[in-house]
């Protein structure tokens, strides 16, 4: 898998509110990307296209298990590097996806996360999941938490493989057409059955796109 998570840059905002206005709806209210970087309380990961290996597909999408034409991939990632740039002495990286976490008391609450559109089906969605996992236990947190809209059944499929728990519905959260949220928690995570689980669940996936770098 020829993608890598590390902390958002300055560099990288403007691709990431590209990104940003692509999965989210007119209605969505802007993230104030700069000022939050700046925020202990805060971190944004972004998945970003590294090295020239262009032809290692992943075996498997993240959605289904169907084969995953390598051709296909190769001009995926050339499509986004020609578009977005990649990696360069400048240190610009072309992000395929992000996620933002917040650090509120003993939990990790996530609150936005997006892939670009020509990315998605690739793992990476479930990358940036794991990488705020790793984050919320180098933080000592107790949990991670986020909102899903209640029609949003692939991300539910997702967060609930990862041991997220349906806590309660937040009515008429999402401001576009008043849709409700449902709210998504874990299991305390540093009980050994939790650990158990995320390591099984990161080693598959390992398995499946090979071994990615993060940094958190």
């Amino acid at each position: 898998m020829d993608v890598a998570i590390r902390r958002m840059r300055p560099e990288d905002i403007s691709q990431i509110i590209e990104i940003e206005h692509e999965a989210f709806s007119p209605g969505w209210v802007g993230t104030q990307f700069r000022r939050e970087l700046s925020s202990r309380r805060c971190r944004f990961l972004v998945a970003y296209l590294t090295g020239d290996d262009e032809t290692a597909a992943p075996e498997y999408t993240s959605e289904n298990d169907e084969a995953v034409d390598s051709s296909m991939w190769t001009r995926m990632v050339r499509g986004v590097k020609s578009v977005f740039g990649a990696p360069d002495a400048s240190g610009t990286d072309a992000i395929a996806g992000y996620v933002g976490i917040w650090f509120q008391g003993d939990q990790a609450h996530i609150t936005e996360i997006a892939v670009r559109e020509s990315m998605r089906g690739r793992g990476i969605g479930e990358l940036l999941l794991i990488g705020t996992v790793r984050a919320a236990y180098e933080q000592g947190l107790e949990e991670v938490t986020l909102e899903a809209r209640v029609s949003n059944f692939i991300a539910q499929r997702l967060y609930d493989k990862y041991g997220f728990n349906e806590v309660g519905i937040r009515k008429n959260y999402y401001a576009d057409n008043r849709e409700d949220a449902v709210i998504m928690t874990t299991d305390l995570i540093h009980t050994r059955e939790y650990r158990n689980k995320f390591t099984g669940l990161q080693d598959r996936f390992f398995e499946r796109y090979g071994r990615v770098e993060i940094e958190i």
